[in-house]
């Protein structure tokens, strides 16, 4: 088995066992993280983590979304964005300075709405170039 087969058994079983009921997640995240260092693979800790988060969420009928923006969003952009949201999703907000202006929306890592101007500029820079050749 490779460490990348490995990766996601750990976190298959982390979200297996996290998704029991009365379960402590505190003892449990801490528990698996000494196994984790004992085994050589805590270094990806964070990326067991974050698959984890992602396969206990898929479980439960629940989404990950990501809202992307150049600057912290305004009460009137959440109030707008909250058409995106449903009951018990988990909702993280990046700032990402490179995408200028506007909004990337991704919904559990695989799903994206990209309406930032880098990628706009980036759509036009393929255009122009497309009609000089």
């Amino acid at each position: 088995m490779n460490k990348q087969q490995k990766i996601k058994l750990y976190a298959k079983a982390l979200a297996e066992v996290l998704s029991g009921k009365n379960v402590d997640e505190k003892v449990i995240v801490k528990n698996f993280l000494k196994l984790l260092a004992n085994t050589g693979f805590e270094s990806r800790a964070k990326e067991i983590l974050n698959l984890a988060e992602d396969l206990l969420l898929e479980k439960q009928g629940k989404r990950k979304i990501i809202f992307e923006t150049a600057r912290k969003v305004t009460a009137g952009q959440k109030k707008t964005l909250d058409g995106f949201i449903k009951k018990g999703d988990v909702i993280k907000e990046t700032i990402n300075p490179e995408l200028i202006a506007g909004i990337k929306i991704i919904i559990n890592n695989t799903k994206q709405f990209d309406a930032s101007m880098k990628s706009k500029l980036s759509a036009f820079g393929r255009s122009l170039a497309e009609r000089q050749n």
